[in-house]
């Protein structure tokens, strides 16, 4: 299942907006343009709330189907309405885990994005702890 690290927010870490120069293309090539669009803040694109957003880092290969990768920053934000379908970090009979969250009536499970890896259906508890909002993978 993996073993999730818990990485504290900094939104004060990139000191100042990166340019925005245009788009690109991603299917067939287009003419190149470029023009200074805008200021992008990496910080406010991707934290807009910084005290309800944790990071953590992934393990495990579980949701590489929803393009979640070993070694990615995931983006976490607490407070959010939790909905059918949403990717989560919840606590699960006393382990952490990230999972796909799926309502059945006023039970749920939590599906992996891998089809090597089962459904896990809470025993005791299950507290969620949050709903991922953005991935950050390096290359």
């Amino acid at each position: 299942m993996g073993t999730l690290h818990f990485i504290p927010a900094r939104p004060d870490t990139i000191p100042a907006p990166l340019s925005l120069l245009g788009s690109v293309q991603a299917g067939f090539p287009s003419p190149a343009e470029e023009e200074l669009i805008d200021t992008l803040s990496l910080d406010q694109y991707l934290i807009p709330r910084p005290a309800a957003t944790y990071l953590v880092q992934i393990n495990g290969d579980s949701m590489t189907g929803a393009g979640i990768m070993p070694g990615d920053i995931a983006i976490v934000e607490r407070g959010r309405v939790v909905r059918d379908g949403d990717v989560i970090v919840a606590e699960v009979d006393g382990a952490w885990t990230m999972k796909l969250l799926e309502k059945q009536g006023k039970r749920f499970r939590l599906l992996p994005a891998n089809d090597r890896y089962q459904p896990i259906e809470p025993g005791e508890e299950m507290k969620i702890s949050g709903v991922v909002v953005g991935v950050v993978r390096k290359y």
